[in-house]
């Protein structure tokens, strides 16, 4: 067994937890805001980690795959907050309705909608 073989092993698992965690929250929490949260542990815990375990495990098969791999994660990285933002800002000007027991819209309090 190659040493990055242990490491990546145990990346995957975590991604298999930190992906069915996310599902658990996605079908568990109440409204679109709180939902978000279980869908950044999904992609960050579960697809990012996977993808560096992988990376490591085929490391030393092929560099230019642990090249691209790396390179895959950090788009995945950079953009799924944007692109998490941008839902919810569309949401909440959308007006979709929040959680009863949330006790703070700061965006409301100030007057934007948008």
């Amino acid at each position: 067994m190659i040493w990055l073989e242990i490491p990546g092993i145990l990346l995957l698992l975590l991604g298999v937890f930190c992906a069915n965690v996310g599902a658990i929250g996605l079908v568990r929490f109440p409204d679109v805001y709180v939902r978000s949260h279980a869908t950044t542990v999904s992609i960050i815990g579960g697809a990012v980690v996977s993808i560096i375990g992988v990376a490591l495990i085929s490391s030393q098969l092929d560099g230019a795959f642990f090249a691209k791999a790396v390179f895959v994660a950090l788009i995945i990285v950079f953009t799924s907050p944007t692109g998490t933002h941008a839902i919810l800002r569309a949401a909440h000007k959308s007006k979709v309705p929040m959680w009863h027991k949330t006790f703070c819209d700061l965006l409301k309090e100030e007057g934007k909608n948008g």
